[in-house]
């Protein structure tokens, strides 16, 4: 009788080891499961970390541009209030009749600015950069061939 007892209990003993080792096999393949998942989810993480500080960038980008223009704006404002007030201050229509040649050589100025402003701002070979001129081919040039000619006499002494 004490052989079975004996006979039972190392088969539980080995079965109880079987199964510990069988369960702690379990835990170390979910534990490399898990390790490798951390991993990929601390790169996604460093990933979005990134993106946000590109956002916050960005953002701060824009509203430093938005003070910017806001900056302007109200110095584009105060321009105009300052010649609302001017052109208040003066009755363009009497002045007109009484100086018409006056006022027109103005107006025709301001146009003529005004044009050029617009024909500069809206050339489309205004981002072309310059051909550049090399004297290839061409012989160099001469002492005196570029000087002004009151500079000449004191070149060639």
């Amino acid at each position: 009788m004490g052989f079975k007892i004996a006979i039972i209990l190392l088969f539980l003993l080995i079965s109880t080891v079987i199964g510990s080792a069988t369960y702690i096999q379990h835990l170390q393949e979910q534990l490399a499961i898990l390790k490798g998942n951390q991993v990929i989810l601390e790169d996604k993480i460093a990933e979005q970390n990134k993106s946000i500080d590109k956002y916050l960038a960005k953002q701060e980008q824009t509203y430093f541009q938005i003070e910017q223009m806001e900056a302007e704006k109200n110095q584009a404002v105060r321009e105009v209030s300052t010649l609302r007030n001017k052109f208040a201050r003066h009755d363009m229509n009497s002045l007109a009749l009484a100086k018409p040649k006056l006022l027109e050589k103005r107006v025709n100025n301001g146009t003529r600015k005004v044009m050029q402003g617009l024909i500069a701002l809206t050339d489309p070979n205004q981002f072309n950069p310059l051909p550049i001129v090399t004297n290839q081919g061409s012989s160099p040039p001469k002492d005196n061939e570029n000087a002004p000619e009151g500079d000449i006499s004191e070149a060639k002494q």
